[in-house]
């Protein structure tokens, strides 16, 4: 208790001394979490919602459409319906890391808050980006090592059949999802490199005006 009194004594004479108190500085993980923060506030992951939503609409509409139209190989209905499926619990989860974002974080001011929902938001979608590769290459060799020997003229020889609109929506979506991921990919390189070149030019702008 006498420390404590000690304490807060100090800390009043420091301001009345014009002493500037240290406040203690953000620890790295808390720094990792506030860009995560600012990461899910920003117009970006807006552009990336409704990219997943452009992809997911048609592979839940085919998937579920032509289910059991493709004897020769069942999994790829299964696979564009699981494909679309998880698309949108990625964009339920980036719902609500946005919420967080902007609201809990910016309007409630409740950091504390904001980074723990933010730290388990982002252990899930860790979760989510192990998993979905693996699914996504899987959908490829469905799709693509049945090419040859694919047809949708005669549906008795359940060995070779599979409705020609579902294996051609499988197969333009995932030619899709590869120039939409090269596209992103490229497109945030770019953004980070000019942000650095910009940072690096106010900085040597600042500090040519300093000397």
């Amino acid at each position: 208790m006498q420390t404590t009194q000690m304490s807060s004594t100090n800390d009043l004479t420091n301001i009345a001394d014009g002493t500037p108190t240290i406040l203690p500085s953000r620890s790295k993980y808390e720094e990792r979490l506030d860009k995560a923060i600012k990461y899910y506030s920003s117009k970006t992951l807006v552009a990336q919602i409704v990219l997943a939503c452009v992809f997911a609409i048609p592979e839940l509409r085919y998937g579920i459409g032509y289910k059991n139209q493709c004897p020769m190989q069942p999994q790829i209905s299964m696979f564009l319906i699981v494909h679309g499926a998880t698309k949108f619990a990625w964009v339920f989860l980036n719902i609500l890391a946005s919420i967080d974002a902007k609201i809990i974080n910016e309007r409630m001011n409740k950091k504390d808050l904001a980074r723990q929902l933010m730290l388990i938001n982002l252990i899930l979608q860790f979760l989510f980006a192990l998993w979905f590769p693996s699914w996504f290459i899987a959908g490829n060799i469905w799709v693509f090592r049945n090419k040859s020997r694919h047809q949708s003229t005669d549906p008795t020889n359940t060995s070779t059949y599979c409705n020609d609109e579902l294996y051609q929506a499988a197969s333009l979506l995932i030619i899709m999802t590869y120039i939409a991921t090269g596209a992103v990919i490229i497109g945030t390189i770019k953004r980070r490199l000019i942000g650095k070149m910009i940072k690096n030019a106010v900085n040597n702008i600042t500090s040519n005006i300093s000397h």
